[in-house]
């Protein structure tokens, strides 16, 4: 014969809030076993550096807005180089937005900080008027990694250039191809390594500048 065993009305009362509240406590275990994750950007404007140079070509610039970037830089987490090929990803710490569009966008500010009064343009943003002589800069970044150096860290960024003509004549005479590597220390924060990338953007622009 089956005998059913039913709860009576307290003990059943007594198990629902147990459950409850093994239910209510997970959230709060998880919270603070998982540490908060903090945002960050290239945000902010740095000053323009003391020896930036305004460029000698007044033609309006078209930056596009396919920067390459290494693949490895297609993700939220900051990286950080280890030992002689290994990556670490920055404790708590991501990117707001990802870096392939945000470069893109700071590069051209700081790129028409610097060419003030000339145009700088984003891609399919304002064109200049087609009669006006115009160049599209075309960038791409090799490296853009933190490198340990003792307490501290060390930014590097290798980047190269090159032009074409939008509605310059054919025989127009372009800037050569450019190549920079910019190396900055900053401290081993997570603020102070997004900083580094910010003004590294705003050295990179002021390289491009100098040798139009």
């Amino acid at each position: 014969m089956n005998h059913l065993v039913t709860a009576s009305p307290t003990r059943r009362d007594g198990l629902l809030l147990l459950l409850a509240g093994l239910a209510a406590s997970l959230p709060g275990c998880a919270s603070r076993d998982a540490p908060p994750r903090r945002l960050y950007a290239l945000t902010g404007t740095p000053p323009l550096p003391p020896d930036a140079k305004p460029g000698q070509d007044g033609r309006a610039w078209v930056l596009s807005p396919q920067i390459a970037l290494p693949e490895l830089l297609d993700r939220d987490e900051v990286l950080v180089a280890e030992g002689s090929a290994g990556l670490a990803v920055w404790p708590e710490a991501r990117w707001a937005e990802p870096l392939r569009e945000a470069l893109p966008r700071v590069l051209a500010e700081d790129l028409w900080r610097l060419r003030q009064p000339y145009p700088v343009a984003l891609g399919a943003g304002p064109q200049p008027d087609s009669g006006a002589e115009s160049l599209r800069l075309i960038v791409q970044v090799d490296e853009w990694l933190a490198h340990a150096d003792g307490a501290g860290l060390q930014l590097r960024l290798r980047a190269r250039w090159h032009w074409a003509p939008l509605h310059a004549p054919a025989n127009t005479a372009l800037p050569a191809p450019g190549h920079a590597e910019l190396t900055l220390a900053c401290a081993a924060r997570a603020d102070a390594l997004a900083d580094a990338h910010r003004r590294s953007v705003l050295l990179l622009a002021a390289r491009i500048v100098a040798g139009s």
